[in-house]
């Protein structure tokens, strides 16, 4: 008598569920199959897997026991065959086309959008880096300061973790096998569900542009990570607090930052460059600056503070080295019409002219002092 073969059909409820079941199983070749009677470990096993491409995968496996022990799953665990090739680029590629979707499904918005029982016992972190020993001592460091930490060794654990049960704060390295920083980035900013959720890169990156295209893509801080971890909290609290202020159907189409971190120059050089509309607001010590920009050129100014003439001010903002920026886009109109770029090489020939004045003045004091004392 022939060994009967238990053939099943896997469907997915939604695509994020298809991130989860991949990242947490699949990957490892693994099922598990809900079903109520078990089958005798090492039967055979025909599954007719359904990804969300409407594309269809015809595998083979194995009836096993569970990988954690103690066989309290409700299911029965499926050891799968390796992967052909085609078979196995077949998933990748459905994987890397969903991490690229701007969809959320009605299924997916309402687990995501749950609030959690746990939120008003501390923060929710949770924390993503490929170095092990960062994981534990950051995470420890973070537990010890009442935050409640999940730990990921990159971003498609990440996003699969998130998914099931969302954080307040996702505090992530960017260089990591897999999925990097920006990935996790943009698959989190891609989610409507998620605007609330704020993103902080760990990460030692310094040049303008790179942290304008953070920024660009939604990022709330940049950390060093040998930042202190209270100052690492104080710092996540703020990017949460922000986050939870906007409102719901807010997009990633705006750009904010630190000065601190992006020179306003390099943020009016992109507004230019990218021909964008909109207005640039711009916090310093209490001041508050509009720039109203049409087509990537400067059209008014709101907030002149001591300042008579609009260019005037914004040489001075040029200047700032701490605040923090927000640019919305929206339509405007055309106004004065000054090419950012002018303002910028003008507050450059100026700052080249001021630097000469004192170089010379410091060149003739002592002649001046000589004289003196003759």
């Amino acid at each position: 008598m022939g060994t009967s073969i238990h053939t099943y059909a896997l469907r997915f409820e939604s695509r994020d569920d298809f991130l989860v079941e991949y990242t947490d199983r699949l990957r490892h070749g693994l099922v598990l199959l809900p079903v109520a009677d078990r089958f005798a470990t090492g039967s055979p096993v025909r599954l007719r897997v359904h990804l969300p491409d409407e594309s269809v995968l015809y595998l083979t496996g194995v009836a096993t026991t569970s990988p954690r022990g103690g066989g309290a799953d409700a299911g029965q665990w499926v050891r799968l065959a390796p992967l052909s090739a085609s078979d196995e680029a077949r998933m990748r590629g459905c994987v890397a086309a969903l991490l690229g979707t701007d969809e959320l499904s009605d299924h997916d918005a309402v687990r995501a959008a749950s609030p959690s029982l746990e939120q008003a016992e501390g923060l929710s972190v949770l924390l993503v880096d490929d170095s092990v020993s960062q994981r534990l001592e950051l995470g420890d460091a973070l537990r010890g300061r009442g935050a409640r930490v999940r730990v990921a060794e990159n971003g498609l654990v990440a996003l699969s973790s998130a998914l099931k049960r969302m954080p307040d704060l996702i505090l992530t390295d960017v260089e990591m096998p897999h999925m990097d920083g920006w990935g996790l980035l943009r698959a989190v900013r891609q989610r409507p569900a998620f605007v609330h959720v704020a993103v902080v890169f760990l990460t030692r990156l310094a040049d303008d542009a790179t942290r304008l295209r953070g920024y660009r893509l939604g990022v709330d801080d940049y950390l060093p990570k040998a930042m202190p971890a209270d100052e690492i909290l104080a710092r996540a609290q703020g990017a949460v607090a922000r986050r939870r202020q906007l409102p719901a159907g807010h997009g990633s189409h705006g750009l904010r930052g630190e000065l601190e971190h992006v020179r306003l120059g390099s943020v009016l050089s992109f507004l230019e460059s990218e021909r964008r509309s909109g207005s640039l607001h711009v916090r310093c010590s209490g001041e508050l600056t509009t720039l109203a920009v049409h087509q990537g050129a400067l059209a008014s100014v709101e907030g002149l503070g001591r300042h008579v003439h609009p260019h005037d001010r914004v040489f001075e903002m040029l200047g700032w080295c701490h605040g923090e920026f927000e640019f919305l886009a929206h339509e405007t109109q055309p106004g004065e019409g000054t090419p950012l770029s002018y303002l910028l090489l003008e507050q450059a020939r100026r700052a080249d002219e001021f630097e000469a004045h004192v170089a010379e003045t410091r060149h003739e004091r002592p002649t001046g002092e000589a004289k003196a004392a003759r």
